[in-house]
This record gives C-alpha cells, sequence and structure tokens, in this order.
C-alpha cells in the first residue's frame, strides 16, 4: 500500500486539537496514541519520553505497559539510543534491539518485531520517541513520512511555524489560507487534484461556504472537520485547522465519493425500510424463540388494537384462540428449529376480544457458530375476509348441489314413482289375498299359512318402499358436508340403483365390474353420490343418442392409480370433438336442448373440494370416459375421528 494512503487513514485532528490546547506531556502522549491506532494498520503505540537524569525513556501514554528491560535496573541506560535518534530520527525494531539499551530489552520481552522508533518531541525542550508496532503485511516506509507529518503539526499547534513546509510532504490535497480564505501556500497533491485547472479555480474544490468556515475556525480556535464539497461527480471532505498565532488555517481534504455514496445509499435503504414498515398493512414483528414479542411495527394497531410498545414481552400464545393455542404453537416452534421456516393459519384475539383469522410466515434467524434460533421474524396478515369469502363459497356451492340435486330427482320423478309403485301394488295385491284366505279360513286349513306368506310379503315390500324413500331422502339431504370414510363401489352401486329405471327405459345395462374391495376413501357420502348419479345420468344419455331403441352398455370400472382410486364410468356413445372436449366442465356450457350446463361443472367442483380430480377422455369405439380420482383414506385413528 502506498504512503499517502496509510497516512490519510490516520485521524490526527482531534488530537491536533488537544495539542493545540497544550496539556501535561502524558495527555498530550495518550491522544496521540489514540489517534495512531484509529489507522487499520498500526497494531498499537507507545509514547516514551527521555529523562536525564536516569538517562532512560519512560513510558508517558495509558497504553499497555512495557516490560522491564534485561540486567541490573540500576545500571540501566538508554543513551545509545538516545544518541542513534539524534542522528538518524527513524529507526526499526530489528535495528534498536540490537543496541546495548535498556529499550532494547524492553522491546525483546516484549516480543515486538515489526514497527520503527520514531524521534518525536511532543513538548518544547521534552525529547522524546514513539514506537509503532504496525500489521507485518503492511509496510514500514509510510512511517517516516508520518514522523516529518507528526513534527510539522506540533509546530503548526505550538505556534512555532512560519511556513509550511509539511504541505509538500502531505499526501492529501492541502493549502494554506489566510484569515480571508486566500489561498497562501498549496501542495502537489491538490494540484493534481485541480487536473488542468488552474489554482484561481480553487473554488471549484472548496466548500461553498469556505470563507465562514475559515473565519469561524479562527475566532473559536477550533477545527472544523468533515465538511463535505462536490467537485463534479467527486465528493470531497475537507478539515479545517486553524493557526490562530499566524492567522492562517490550513486545510486538508480527501476524496470520499465511494464512501458518500455508500453512506447515503445505506441512509437511503434505511429511509425506505422505515417507511416500508411504518406503512404496510402486514405485521412484521419480532420475537423470542420461544414466542415472546421483542417488536413490531405499527400495523400492530390496526390490525389488533395493540400499539407496538403495549406488545413487547407479551407471549403470542396468549392473544391465540384456545382451540389453536397448543397445537399451532408447538408445530411451529419444531417447523421453525427443523427446518427455520413455518406458515400458519389461526385465529388471534383483537384487543376488543373479537377474534381474526390470520397468516403467518416466519423465518428462524441463527447463532452463526451454534446454530441456535435466537429469534424469530414474522410477517403476519389478516385474512378473515378470505377465509369468510370461502365459506361463502363453500355454502354457495354446498346451495348449487343441493338444487341440482332437486334438478336430478325431478328428472327421475317417473324411475322414483316407479320404484314406489311397484312395491306398493305388491302390498295391495298380497292384503286383497290375504283378506280372501281370512274369509275362508275355516274350511281351508291351509288358509293360515297363505295368509302367513301374504302378511311376509307385505312387509317385505313396505320395507322395500321404506328404504326407496329413505335413499331419496338422504339423497336430497341440505346440512353441513360430512366427510367419512367410504366405500366407493357401495357409493356407485348406490348411484345405479337411483338410476336404474332411467337405464332400462333407453335400454341400457350397467355393466359394474368395480372389485369388492377396494381401499376406503374419504368424502361427503350425498355428494360424491350426486357426482356418479349424475356422471352415470350423462353416460345413459349419450348412449341413447348413438343406439337410439337398441340395446347398449355403460362401463363402471375403479382401481388405484398415483396415490388415489380412480373410478370411470364408460360410454358407448357419439363422443366429443376436441373443441367440446375443452368446454365440457365450462358452467352453462352443454350439447342437451334442456340441459343447464351445470352438471359436470358442479361435479368437478365437488371432487376437487374433496382434493380430487374429475377428468374427461376419449374411450375406445368413440365414447367418452369420465374418470374420477379421490384420495385415498387416512389412517383407522384419523378415519375414526374425521367428522366434517
Amino acid at each position: 500500500m502506498k504512503a499517502d494512503a496509510h497516512l490519510s487513514a490516520v485521524p490526527l485532528q482531534s488530537w491536533l486539537r488537544i495539542q493545540r490546547e497544550a496539556p501535561p506531556l502524558g495527555e498530550r502522549a495518550e491522544a496521540l496514541r489514540q489517534a495512531l491506532l484509529g489507522c487499520p494498520q498500526v497494531r498499537q503505540a507507545w509514547y516514551l519520553a527521555w529523562q536525564p537524569a536516569s538517562r532512560t525513556y519512560a513510558q508517558m501514554d495509558d497504553g499497555p505497559r512495557l516490560p522491564p528491560g534485561t540486567g541490573d535496573p540500576l545500571e540501566a541506560s538508554d543513551e545509545t539510543l538516545f544518541a542513534a535518534l539524534g542522528e538518524q530520527p527513524s529507526l526499526t525494531f530489528d535495528a534498536l534491539r540490537r543496541l546495548p539499551c535498556w529499550l532494547a530489552g524492553r522491546l525483546r520481552r516484549a516480543a515486538l518485531h515489526h514497527g520503527q522508533a520514531l524521534a518525536l518531541q511532543l513538548q518544547t525542550g521534552q525529547s522524546g520517541v514513539l514506537l509503532l508496532q504496525v500489521d507485518e503485511t503492511a509496510g514500514l516506509e509510510w512511517l517516516p513520512w508520518l514522523r516529518e507529518l507528526l513534527v510539522q503539526m506540533v509546530e503548526l499547534a505550538s505556534g512555532l511555524a512560519r511556513s509550511a513546509p509539511l504541505l509538500s510532504s502531505d499526501p492529501q490535497p492541502a493549502l494554506l489560507l489566510d484569515a480571508e480564505a486566500r489561498l497562501l501556500e498549496s501542495n502537489a497533491a491538490l494540484q493534481g487534484l485541480l487536473g488542468e485547472r488552474a489554482l484561481t479555480q480553487l473554488g471549484e474544490l472548496l466548500p461553498v461556504n469556505h470563507l465562514p468556515l475559515v473565519r469561524a475556525c479562527l475566532e473559536q480556535s477550533r477545527a472544523v472537520e468533515s465538511v463535505e464539497a462536490q467537485d463534479g461527480e467527486r465528493i470531497l471532505i475537507w478539515s479545517f485547522i486553524p493557526d490562530v498565532a499566524e492567522r492562517r488555517v490550513l486545510a486538508r481534504c480527501r476524496e470520499a465519493t465511494r464512501e458518500v455514496r455508500e453512506q447515503r445509499e445505506a441512509a437511503r435503504a434505511r429511509r425506505l425500510y422505515r417507511l416500508i414498515t411504518e406503512n404496510t398493512t402486514d405485521l412484521i414483528s419480532r420475537h423470542t424463540p420461544e414466542g415472546v414479542f421483542l417488536d413490531a411495527t405499527p400495523a400492530s394497531w390496526t390490525l389488533l388494537g395493540y400499539w407496538p410498545e403495549e406488545l413487547r414481552g407479551m407471549a403470542v400464545d396468549s392473544l391465540l384462540h384456545p382451540q389453536d393455542q397448543l397445537q399451532q404453537a408447538k408445530q411451529a416452534r419444531e417447523a421453525l428449529e427443523q427446518d427455520g421456516y413455518h406458515t400458519m393459519t389461526y385465529r388471534i384475539r383483537h384487543r376488543d376480544g373479537h377474534y381474526l383469522w390470520f397468516e403467518t410466515a416466519s423465518r428462524a434467524i441463527r447463532e452463526t457458530y451454534t446454530g441456535a434460533v435466537v429469534e424469530v421474524v414474522s410477517v403476519s396478515r389478516d385474512i378473515t375476509a378470505r377465509i369468510q369469502a370461502e365459506e361463502n363459497k363453500r355454502r354457495l356451492e354446498d346451495e348449487l348441489a343441493h338444487t341440482t340435486r332437486l334438478i336430478t330427482l325431478g328428472e327421475l320423478a317417473s324411475g322414483i314413482a316407479h320404484e314406489i309403485n311397484q312395491p306398493l301394488a305388491a302390498v295391495v295385491n298380497y292384503a286383497s289375498a290375504s283378506q280372501r284366505y281370512l274369509q275362508g279360513i275355516g274350511g281351508d286349513p291351509a288358509g293360515v299359512d297363505k295368509v302367513a306368506q301374504g302378511l311376509a310379503r307385505i312387509t317385505e315390500h313396505a320395507n322395500h318402499a321404506a328404504v326407496v324413500i329413505r335413499r331419496l331422502r338422504a339423497f336430497l339431504r341440505k346440512g353441513q358436508r360430512r366427510m367419512q370414510a367410504l366405500d366407493l363401489a357401495e357409493v356407485a352401486r348406490e348411484a345405479v340403483r337411483l338410476c336404474n329405471w332411467e337405464a332400462g327405459t333407453a335400454q341400457v345395462a350397467v355393466n359394474d365390474v368395480l372389485p369388492d374391495n377396494l381401499p376406503p376413501v374419504f368424502a361427503d357420502r350425498v355428494l360424491l353420490e350426486q357426482v356418479l348419479l349424475n356422471l352415470l345420468r350423462n353416460a345413459i344419455d349419450a348412449n341413447r343418442e348413438r343406439h337410439p331403441g337398441a340395446p347398449s352398455q355403460v362401463r363402471l370400472e375403479a382401481g388405484e392409480a398415483d396415490g388415489c382410486l380412480a373410478i370411470r364410468v364408460i360410454d358407448q356413445g357419439p363422443g366429443v370433438s376436441d373443441e367440446q372436449m375443452a368446454k365440457l366442465f365450462t358452467p352453462f356450457y352443454t350439447s342437451k336442448a334442456d340441459g343447464l350446463g351445470l352438471g359436470l361443472s358442479m361435479s368437478r367442483s365437488i371432487i376437487e373440494g374433496f382434493g380430487g380430480a374429475l377428468e374427461a377422455f376419449p374411450a375406445e369405439g368413440g365414447g367418452l370416459c369420465l374418470e374420477c380420482r379421490l384420495p385415498l383414506g387416512r389412517d383407522d385413528e384419523s378415519l375414526s375421528n374425521g367428522r366434517g
């Protein structure tokens, strides 16, 4: 690294101000040591003053104490070093350690190797030496330059300097100004900063208010530091150091374009962050790993009715709904510990007492070395309106599903009447026959058995009619969804029974090839039966269209695939074109003259609500295959508790 780069890193302005105030030597030495430690390349510094009586150097600053030298302290002497520094004001530590003096032994015992001893007089008539230990990666060539700068600054501060010889040695742009801010002298570094511009254009480099700064500097006998000036795209930082005795000011500058822009960018980022956090509608909060609020953004007032300072120290669990406290808190802590990230939906209590639905995404902040979670940052938003909208949508779908069931049963009215009329007609016939047998029972002993058989038939057919009515009532049931484990084959066969009469009228045979050992699925029985009935009736209509007045077949099959149970309804109808296939599940799209176009759309919504899918494919022979995929049922324990 070049010498000027090292020197520019030494913050000497504060030391110069103390030096000018002429405090005791110890204070001057400590101030110089502190200033030099501000340079990244300086590891340690000591200032020692020459003691003529003892012929040794004594440490004057408050830094780490140097150990005593080797040999008899009564024979200690640094006269050899004093004479050497008189001839050569800078000595490397290696050269000093080879001298036969007391301080050389002190350096050896302190294991100081890389550095220099610089002759420096901080107080008039008091010789001294500055010991500088520097980083081993830094060179030593810049230290003599530093000594020259310190000597000139001491003279300037004490009022001894009558000219400015330090300017020529100063690697930073510097100049002397009189009390009216007129140029007295400048150095080569300043000319380099001017470039091709003349000294008359110096004002372009100085701060626009440099004249008031110079006057204030002299009137108040104090240095003015860190004054910013703009030179085109460059940013310069100036320091003004007064020489009160000579009524002049030393002005030094350094280029700080990158530094200032980074500071401005950081300040802009902080302002933007503050703007975002103070105005976002989401709640951003910090927590301990145990879930206690550390801080929150002002959105806490809008969302929860608490100001951020009221939430600090409050446990998040205390605001959760009782049903969410144990499960949600435990899951969140385990996920943050294992994965470092967790998202949850839960109910939280507003200050007024009502509950809101919140969605919170949390991220764990870990300790660098141990990986332990030390803090949690969360972003929360109020999703109450969304939850209510989803609930309203579900209710609307349920209402629509119920309406379509009514329409379906209206279309199946003839079949329903046939199913009920048959057992009722049988009941009437068996009742009439039983009455006749009762009238002639005296002359026909076998009549008792015939009456008993008739009553049994009456009971059988009456029960059949009751089953049909009960099945219809269940199908028409309106209420909350009841999710449970279901035997898909049983539900499908119930749907087949509901459309048997319609299929028989159209000469369509439903070929049931469903296995009897299918795994359970998890769904609402009535809604699933509605979907299957709709698929079967569509297949029957398709067969009737292609085979009017002739026998045809609808195939019903099922099997496991990709963790789901798929049931397929395959017809022998005319099929659909690619254009029709793309619109098949679109609401209100229908190819039937009297259709509503809601059957397949509603069926897909119901199946997707179960976590499944409903798709259509071309079948062999030109027909259509409608495949309904449902997730497999849960384990026995969850199924026994799974009541929606």
